[in-house]
């Protein structure tokens, strides 16, 4: 599998996707829910950093593309042992709403198949996403034993 590292900045139709070092450690830490001191954020986006350079994970701040709106974060765990990518999203829903969720998590579907080729990919969805889950049910994603995840198989 081609290095974690390389696959930045990535662009869907509305969004761009690429490491969190590019957006300023104040402007994440407003844009998303937290209790987390700056210093407390700065660890956790060098932490995060870590994982990407260990090829164990890509995690990105989203950005609008239309204004450059810092709208989230989106953690995609790599699990060769398992052979799927997990995918997680940290988020304000008013940043971030289910179209922009959706597109996403369609664009990094098709990635994790095509790019990383990885046969399985889990979304994992907060309890109150009802219309998101619903919709990616109707997709074609499968409800697991763990209520909040999804699966989609290649």
């Amino acid at each position: 599998m081609k290095k974690l590292e390389h696959y930045h900045p990535m662009m869907s139709a509305h969004y761009t996707l690429d490491w969190l070092t590019q957006t300023p450690l104040k402007v994440i830490h407003a844009a998303i829910p937290t209790e987390r001191s700056m210093t407390e954020m700065a660890q956790v986006v060098s932490k995060a950093m870590q994982l990407v350079m260990h090829n164990q994970a890509l995690i990105w701040g989203i950005v609008q593309r239309d204004n450059q709106q810092f709208a989230g974060v989106a953690s995609l765990s790599i699990d060769i042992a398992a052979q799927c990518a997990e995918l997680k999203f940290i988020y304000q829903a008013d940043r971030l709403p289910v179209a922009g969720r959706n597109e996403i998590i369609d664009y990094l579907a098709a990635f994790t198949f095509a790019e990383l080729e990885l046969p399985h990919f889990v979304i994992t969805l907060e309890a109150t996403d009802t219309a998101l889950r619903q919709n990616l049910i109707t997709q074609g994603y499968q409800p697991t034993k763990q209520p909040q995840k999804l699966i989609k198989n290649k």
